[in-house]
Formats: structure tokens, C-alpha cells, sequence
């Protein structure tokens, strides 16, 4: 499977730097467990499930991606795009039900609209190189946060900077096969890179809600 700028020929090295690139999921995702394990040591209260399996679909990621773009078969590209849809239906799960608190019913009612917003870019009448179909991620990132603004009186600040990494990293997917003449290494390698800040900052955004909750709760235990 040929879809990038840099891959030349069918051998295991011909994108080396998108495969490479990669790296940075596998650190965002360690970034992330040690904080969590650093948290972990100071808070008596366990950390909810999703903070530590989100991390691990980090390094997923990272590793299907790079699996991606050094055998480009159809079962690599299979371990490239199904860690990235999971670790989605994760966050999405998680910050409706923890970080705004929605009630089930509410959450999966949000979660359909999701879905069928993503499904509904293939009806768009316009190819933006295959990344029209992560503009509703974009989309939700931002209304998380204004969501939390009414919450909490005050923006998101990580899934704000997590939009904006988003906004670059699909910018750099889209304009890649359009600049392979001028610049045949492409731009592919920007969207790991900034995906990954893209993934930590939003896994960062539910930490901070999670660190929150659970200094409220030592507070009223010593009380």
C-alpha cells in the first residue's frame, strides 16, 4: 500500500522517517503512565481504569502506525486504524460519563450523534486526502471544552491545545501527497508528531479532571 510521499518502493525501510516518527505515541503514552504511577504514590484513592488504558492504546497506536509504514499490508493498516478508533470510543466514553458528567443515556445519545457526524463526512463533496472524516474529533474537542466552560466556569485548557495540535497534525496529513514534487519526504511524519501531543494532552484533560476529584475526596475523608 503506497499513500505517502516518502515510500519510494515496496522494501520494509521505505518510509523511514514515518515510520520513526512513531516513537512519539510510544512516549506520550510512557509520559503519561508516569505520571499516573508518580500521582499514584502521593493519593491513597485508585486511579479509574480509563487513565491507565489509554496510555496503553498510546503505545498501541504508535506501534500499529509503525507497522503501518513498514509492511503497508492490509492487516498492518488494520493494526494502524482499529487502536485509533478504540482508543476514541475510550476518551469519548470517558470524559462525557466523568468529566462532564453526563448521564449514561446522555453519553451514548452525544456518542451516536458522533458517529454519525463521522459518517457523514463521506458525503462531503470535497476530498481533503482521506482526513475529512477526523474533522468531527476536531469538532468535539472544542465542544467538550466550551462544555466544560459551563460546567466548571473555566475552558479546558488541554483539549483546547489538544484542538490545535489537531487542527496541525491534519494539515500536515492533507497537504502530503499534494507536495511530493516539491518536497518528496512529505509531511505524513507531522501528523504522528502532533497526534501524539494530540493524545496526551486529551488523556492530560481527563487526569487533571480525575486529580481534582480525587483531592476533593481526601479533603472531605480528613474532614
Amino acid at each position: 500500500m503506497d499513500f505517502y510521499c516518502e515510500r519510494i518502493d515496496l522494501s520494509f525501510w521505505a518510509e523511514p522517517v514515518n515510520a520513526l516518527t512513531n516513537l512519539g505515541f510510544v512516549l506520550a503514552g510512557l509520559l503519561a503512565l508516569s505520571l499516573l504511577s508518580r500521582q499514584q504514590k502521593v493519593q491513597t484513592h485508585k486511579a479509574p481504569i480509563y487513565l491507565t488504558l489509554l496510555p496503553g492504546f498510546m503505545i498501541i497506536i504508535g506501534t500499529g502506525s509503525f507497522l503501518f509504514h513498514t509492511f503497508a499490508s492490509f492487516w498492518a493498516m488494520l493494526a494502524d486504524i482499529i487502536p485509533i478508533y478504540l482508543y476514541q470510543i475510550i476518551f469519548l466514553w470517558s470524559y462525557l460519563r466523568f468529566a462532564l458528567k453526563l448521564s449514561a443515556l446522555a453519553s451514548v445519545g452525544v456518542f451516536i450523534l458522533f458517529i454519525g457526524c463521522v459518517v457523514a463526512t463521506k458525503l462531503m463533496p470535497f476530498d481533503i486526502n482521506g482526513s475529512e472524516m477526523y474533522l468531527p474529533s476536531i469538532l468535539i474537542l472544542v465542544l467538550f471544552s466550551a462544555a466544560h466552560k459551563i460546567k466548571y466556569h473555566k475552558f479546558d485548557r488541554p483539549l483546547l491545545i489538544a484542538s490545535l495540535c489537531f487542527c496541525i497534525s491534519l494539515t500536515m496529513r492533507t497537504i502530503d501527497n499534494a507536495i511530493c514534487e516539491r518536497f518528496p519526504l512529505g509531511t505524513h511524519f507531522g501528523w504522528h508528531l502532533f497526534n501524539a501531543a494530540v493524545l496526551f494532552f486529551t488523556w492530560y484533560s481527563l487526569f487533571k479532571v480525575q486529580t481534582r476529584a480525587a483531592s476533593i475526596k481526601s479533603d472531605g475523608d480528613r474532614i
